[in-house]
């Protein structure tokens, strides 16, 4: 299932580069949508999931290494989440949120081993939450996520980012995998800037 044109097109158009502000100004604003969708993805979302489960009578989930590894998937998807933001600020002088886009490409830190990792850091997440609780319903949410970023909002933003750097952004994209980390670790060619 793709989607269709018109989808794509109102989706690459919800898409803006962010205007120049402070350090300070841009780090809020990234911290401000990381608390919005975190508390949204690994909190309400969940607790919804759980509440749905217990009218159901559906069972949780158990077995001894469930926590532990739910916990770790936790930690490192927020470790790799908080990263990534922090490099869109800083490098890309944009936030994650699409009508406050990067305005320069983003290649360093763990953009060189993956193309999104916020998206990948999101997935990791959303299972250790899902793991943490027991929560059969809640492991169908990074599930639902990955397939609609996938479907939807990846290809939307590929197109813009590929409006927005051309050449830049293709020879990124023909290096760095989507989902699945590359190696060895993407570098610009040799006598190029950051934008091209």
């Amino acid at each position: 299932m793709r989607a269709t044109p018109g989808l794509r097109s109102r989706a690459v158009a919800t898409f803006r580069v962010a205007r120049p502000t402070s350090r300070r100004r841009m780090a809020a604003k990234t911290g401000v949508q990381i608390v919005v969708v975190w508390g949204f993805a690994l909190v309400v979302l969940p607790v919804i999931a759980a509440r749905v489960e217990r009218r159901l009578g559906l069972p949780r989930l158990a077995g001894r290494g469930r926590v532990p590894l739910g916990g770790a998937l936790l930690v490192a998807g927020s470790a790799a989440g908080l990263t990534s933001a922090w490099f869109m600020a800083e490098e890309g002088k944009g936030t994650p949120i699409p009508f406050d886009a990067a305005s320069e490409l983003v290649v360093v830190g763990p953009y060189r081993v993956v193309r999104n990792p916020m998206a990948v850091s999101a997935i990791a997440q959303s299972s250790g939450v899902a793991l943490l609780m027991g929560s059969p319903l809640a492991g169908l949410i990074p599930v639902a996520g990955a397939v609609l970023w996938n479907r939807i909002i990846r290809p939307a933003e590929e197109e813009f980012l590929a409006e927005q750097f051309g050449e830049a952004y293709r020879h990124y994209q023909r290096q760095i995998r989507c989902w699945v980390p590359s190696w060895p670790p993407y570098r610009r060619p040799v006598g190029t800037d950051a934008a091209w």
